[in-house]
């Protein structure tokens, strides 16, 4: 059984046209208009059996967790790049007290911000693990990592 597009009811649904458009009603919904088709028995050719049915394949989850040592990391990359934790904060867009924060590991970076500072810092702040947790997955660097356009006029502001 399924529910009436129209009341919600759960019940064994007639196509009907009402007002225009083509529903899955109910019985009693059926009535404001014109009843299209019934539904076909149960156990036609069309249908499937249990042994017909091709096997479900169950995909492997992938959860993305943010590293122990996340702090220290992104302290001591930005500290390599001769980079203050204010100077930082305006290339990320971030407020300085984030960027302190984060390095004090009171504050653990989305998923999305550690992705961001993976691709300014060029440091590992993400693994990824299969659905069992046991073996982490090799990430592929992505084409941001690569030198961009936007990279470029970076450098030139900070070299001016």
């Amino acid at each position: 059984m399924a529910t009436c597009d129209m009341c919600g009811n759960e019940a064994h649904l007639l196509k009907a046209k009402i007002e225009g458009t083509v529903l899955d009603v109910c019985p009693n919904c059926a009535r404001f208009g014109e009843v299209i088709a019934r539904p076909a028995p149960i156990f036609s050719k069309n249908i499937p059996t249990p042994r017909q049915a091709a096997p479900v394949r169950r995909r492997r989850e992938i959860v993305q967790v943010i590293v122990e040592d996340y702090g220290q990391k992104i302290r001591q990359a930005r500290e390599r790049k001769g980079l203050t934790q204010e100077q930082f904060a305006g290339q990320l867009n971030e407020r300085e007290s984030i960027i302190q924060k984060m390095e004090s590991e009171h504050f653990k970076p989305s998923i999305n911000l550690a992705r961001k500072l993976e691709r300014m810092l060029h440091v590992r702040l993400v693994e990824e693990y299969s659905e069992s947790g046991e073996i982490p997955i090799p990430t592929k660097k992505s084409k941001t990592e690569t030198f961009t356009l936007g990279d470029f006029v970076k450098d030139k502001r900070n070299k001016d």
